[in-house]
């Protein structure tokens, strides 16, 4: 009986030392960053690894889903994000226009988005830390933005 105690508490203590490196293998895989500066203008922050080190610059909540202004501290760019957009447009393109400038560069970029329900994010603008970036989203193709976006430089 003894013999058999010692074996079932030897396996016990060994279990956390498998089930440790499995947990460990899950983590993310991050990219590795593609670009730097203006070399990021009008790139996908996803395909270029800027959005693993991205922070919220600005939200804002609207009945077609919540929108972030996403400021990129690697690549120093700003880019438009919506998560779970509820989907639909009534601009003449049936797009989502997700919209970006940098007022301080003088530059900005329009991405045109399937209006599908999901989450959607736009292309980046280099906008180092103290300039005023400002993201705005359009489906109703009015003469407004439904939501405007602004960074702390603004």
């Amino acid at each position: 009986m003894r013999k058999a105690t010692i074996a079932l508490l030897s396996s016990i203590t060994l279990l956390p030392a498998v089930v440790a490196p499995a947990a460990a293998s899950a983590a993310p895989v991050s990219v590795a960053v593609t670009c730097s500066g203006t070399g990021c203008d009008n790139r996908d922050p996803a395909a270029t690894g800027c959005d693993d080190s991205a922070v919220t610059a600005d939200t804002q909540t609207s009945p077609k889903g919540t929108f972030l202004l996403r400021y990129s501290t690697v690549c120093r760019t700003n880019w438009v994000h919506v998560s779970s957009y509820a989907g639909g447009s009534t601009r003449n393109d049936g797009k989502l226009e997700l919209h970006l400038e940098d007022h301080d560069r003088r530059v900005s970029n329009s991405f045109f988005a399937a209006s599908s329900a999901g989450t959607h994010w736009g292309n980046m603008l280099y906008s180092p830390g103290g300039n005023c970036a400002v993201g705005a989203a359009d489906w109703n193709g009015g003469t407004g933005w439904e939501v405007v976006l602004s960074s702390s430089g603004c």
